[in-house]
């Protein structure tokens, strides 16, 4: 199963666990146990986001239209990807 969830990480252009467990026909908890078999295993990585923020919010000319919230994405490793051509 952890390839079949790879691959769909591989074709999705939006990677959502819960698109791919109704995909996958698997419940949401076994998706995210997935997803971290696969980091663990070293077959995906997970970047949370970097706060290259310099400026206190106060002074911030963009504050009110800030997010300050930081989008995780995914992507697969150079092991992923040979264990996606096995």
């Amino acid at each position: 199963m952890l390839k079949d969830v790879l691959r769909e990480i591989n074709d999705s252009d939006y990677i959502s666990k819960a698109n791919i467990a109704i995909k996958l026909n698997r419940t949401e908890g076994l998706i995210e146990d997935a997803f971290s078999q696969l980091i663990r295993m070293g077959y995906i990585i997970e970047d949370k986001g970097v706060n290259n923020c310099n400026i206190s919010c106060g002074n911030c000319p963009l504050a009110r239209s800030c997010n300050k919230e930081f989008i995780t994405s995914i992507a697969i490793t150079e092991k992923g990807y040979k264990l996606l051509q096995k």
